[in-house]
């Protein structure tokens, strides 16, 4: 168990790239030797310790520390929040609502005992498109339920803005699934004057959204992308074509987190997202 992101000779991705613009050197994405000198003159320059890694010290310096995170629901029962900040967590989505009536048991609570410990918090809904096709608001009834019960739990200058887990739809109309997803969003949006999270993973997009209208996908990607890619490492090897980069990475499905019972998904957000990724 790790809540540390660190960066090193051989990686790759985003994260790389952010950094080496704090740097003296080229902008590839590749940390290489000249990146690893660079941050080692960066350390020494600072006094952060030199050791040609960069971590949680050296990407805070830089003001683009990867944050790590979890997600809830009522799978994870009751939850030590004292415990889960003390192992260094930062912020914590937990499940509000699913479809057009369903509230997710224990919310409430969660969102009260993660506050009291001062865990930023946030809300999602698990969409159901694939549920009352026939009905021509059904993207607007979930998006009341979900709004319902954010207005119980409360939406907070500083919470993280509004999620909706893009994992159903209809197999056989991309199309209806990409304005179903649209309206969902425009709708929470505009009421909760936020740009909302998609939350989604490469084989979803593949059954419900790749065949889709191509400037409606476009549309979806203009959003930020929460995205699950279950491997090592430091960048989703599985990351939707329509996204060219990462906002949070769900990086596993089962991990150990004092505080929180049984398997548990954890969470990487990218360098400087975080006060994007907040209520204003």
């Amino acid at each position: 168990m790790s809540f540390k992101y660190i960066l090193r000779k051989g990686d790759r991705g985003q994260e790389v790239a952010r950094m080496q613009t704090n740097l003296n050197t080229k902008i590839d994405g590749i940390f290489g030797s000249d990146t690893q000198s660079e941050v080692r003159d960066y350390q020494s320059r600072y006094d952060l310790g030199v050791d040609g890694l960069a971590g949680p010290q050296t990407l805070g310096h830089m003001g683009i520390e990867v944050y790590p995170g979890i997600d809830l629901s009522s799978h994870n029962g009751e939850v030590d929040f004292r415990k889960v900040v003390d192992a260094g967590v930062k912020y914590a989505w937990i499940k509000v609502t699913e479809g057009t009536t369903h509230t997710n048991p224990g919310c409430e609570k969660k969102f009260e005992d993660a506050r009291a410990e001062g865990l930023i918090v946030g809300a999602y809904h698990f969409a159901r498109p694939d549920t009352y096709t026939s009905d021509p608001l059904d993207w607007q009834r979930e998006a009341d339920n979900f709004l319902a019960s954010i207005n119980t739990v409360g939406l907070k200058c500083g919470d993280l803005i509004p999620v909706v887990d893009l994992e159903k739809g209809l197999k056989t109309d991309d199309n209806y699934n990409c304005n179903w997803y649209l309206k969902w969003l425009d709708y929470v949006g505009c009421e909760t004057r936020t740009r909302p999270v998609i939350y989604t993973a490469r084989w979803a997009w593949q059954n419900y959204i790749m065949r889709g209208n191509t400037d409606l996908q476009n549309q979806l990607a203009t959003y930020p992308l929460w995205v699950a890619s279950y491997n090592e490492g430091i960048q989703p090897e599985r990351t939707p074509d329509i996204w060219n980069h990462w906002d949070i990475w769900q990086w596993t499905g089962s991990g150990a987190v004092p505080g929180v019972k049984g398997r548990c998904d954890q969470n990487w957000m990218a360098g400087a997202q975080l006060d994007k990724l907040r209520v204003p």
